[in-house]
């Protein structure tokens, strides 16, 4: 139901439009069509039927899956965020909740970014200072109040580290307490969880959980990472490349950017 709030409608408003930029994008969640009936609000999108990579790696053997998988779906999500960014997009919530699986068949189908309620656009050099995002994900100069779209790496930087190892890299009895560990921004490869991993893996995860935002790798530098080159079928890396510059993907209006809706 439409509530009669502006700062609701605005975001609502925002969230359908960086969709309906984004729309195209193989790692994107694709939106069809949007409409009120009797005020209420229909977003439809495609399905990922494979469900999400948090259900995927809870199910999974512990310690983590294999490289090629890890390094495969860290493409894609690399893609997917390297696009966003060329759009001055900012997602603010990447964790293993949001990214589905195309196929409930096959756990090596495309994978899909969802849920752009906290996603906003930026300005080149702008600092952001709204605390949002989830716990464990969330990273440190958010919760200091002041960051960039660099964020989001950070964020797949934690996702990369739970996926190898299945365990988070920053943990807390609560909220708090995990909040406070990732300020700190102090975590370890324990010999337990990651003896099966390779030191480039382990090299690439820190080339994202870099503390200081200056010398974290972006999506597209993360991309030519020799982890993926090694692990990654070439053709299928060279696919998350040309994604990430947006190359093949029609825009939905003559202008580089959709003008935007209106509720």
């Amino acid at each position: 139901m439409l509530r009669n709030d502006p700062k609701y409608i605005s975001k609502l408003q925002e969230e359908v439009n960086v969709l309906r930029e984004l729309r195209g994008h193989d790692n994107v969640i694709r939106l069809y069509d949007v409409f009120c009936v009797d005020n209420e609000l229909f977003i439809i999108t495609e399905l990922g039927r494979g469900g999400d990579l948090f259900h995927l790696l809870t199910t999974h053997p512990k310690h983590g899956v294999t490289e090629a998988y890890a390094a495969k779906t860290v493409s894609e999500m690399l893609s997917a965020v390297a696009f966003l960014h060329s759009r001055s997009i900012c997602h603010r919530d990447l964790k293993l909740e949001n990214w589905v699986l195309e196929s409930g068949k096959d756990v090596w189908s495309p994978l899909k970014l969802i849920d752009f309620g906290l996603s906003t656009h930026y300005r080149s050099g702008e600092r952001l200072t709204r605390v949002v995002g989830s716990s464990y994900y969330v990273a440190p100069e958010v919760l200091k109040k002041s960051y960039t779209e660099a964020c989001d790496l950070w964020s797949l930087g934690v996702i990369v580290y739970m996926l190898l190892s299945g365990a988070p890299p920053f943990y807390g009895k609560n909220d708090e307490a995990i909040k406070a560990s990732i300020v700190q921004g102090e975590y370890t490869f324990p010999h337990e969880l990651f003896r099966d991993v390779s030191e480039d893996a382990m090299a690439f995860v820190s080339t994202l959980l870099m503390y200081t935002i200056e010398y974290r790798y972006t999506a597209s530098q993360a991309l030519t990472h020799s982890w993926l080159e090694k692990n990654c079928d070439q053709d299928a890396l060279q696919r998350s490349k040309d994604g990430a510059r947006g190359a093949g993907i029609m825009i939905d209006s003559s202008s580089s950017r959709p003008e935007p809706m209106q509720l």
